[in-house]
């Protein structure tokens, strides 16, 4: 009896995942406009380390340019397979967009030596942080990986989503932040 409880507490569980997951796509987090009604939230400013371990704040490297903030770590599949997006994009945008590419080095085993491994081994060239101090990813309430931030070029929030981002979603996401 306790097994078919069990059993079926499972099955309304996966049915319920499949059901509610699709309603929180990353469209849903990021807007496809610019809405003048949204109260501006201003975006915590916050330091990292570059991979030659220089100290990097958001406001002075993102100052006046919109930017796109994407937290992961090595051990995240999702991470990974959107990583060439954001590298691609990087490549095309870079002069206009500030990407700041932000390693949590303190999770599930990471660490800065395996984060930068597998960025020189895999050839991107996006530049990489690393929040040694757990700070932005306490102050930006970053919940699972990955997560990526769009800041609008006045410091202010447009959008957010946690989990894979489709590559157009985060074109539409840059090109209308302000």
């Amino acid at each position: 009896m306790l097994i078919f409880g069990i059993a079926a507490i499972l099955i309304v569980a996966v049915f319920a995942y499949g059901k509610l997951s699709a309603l929180y796509t990353p469209e849903n987090y990021l807007p496809t406009e610019t809405d003048g009604e949204k109260p501006k939230i201003e975006a915590p400013d916050f330091a990292v380390y570059d991979m030659d371990g220089n100290p990097v704040l958001l406001s002075e490297i993102g100052k006046g340019k919109k930017v796109v903030l994407n937290f992961w770590a090595t051990w995240c599949d999702y991470c990974k397979q959107e990583m060439p997006d954001f590298d691609e994009l990087y490549k095309e945008m870079g002069d206009d967009v500030v990407f700041m590419m932000i390693n949590l080095p303190y999770s599930k085993g990471e660490t800065v030596e395996k984060a930068t491994k597998y960025v020189l081994e895999e050839g991107y060239s996006f530049p990489v942080y690393f929040d040694k101090d757990k700070d932005i990813y306490q102050s930006y309430d970053v919940s699972g990986l990955p997560a990526t931030y769009i800041i609008n070029s006045d410091g202010t929030f447009f959008g957010y989503t946690q989990g894979r981002l489709p590559k157009d979603a985060l074109v539409n996401a840059i090109n209308n932040a302000y």
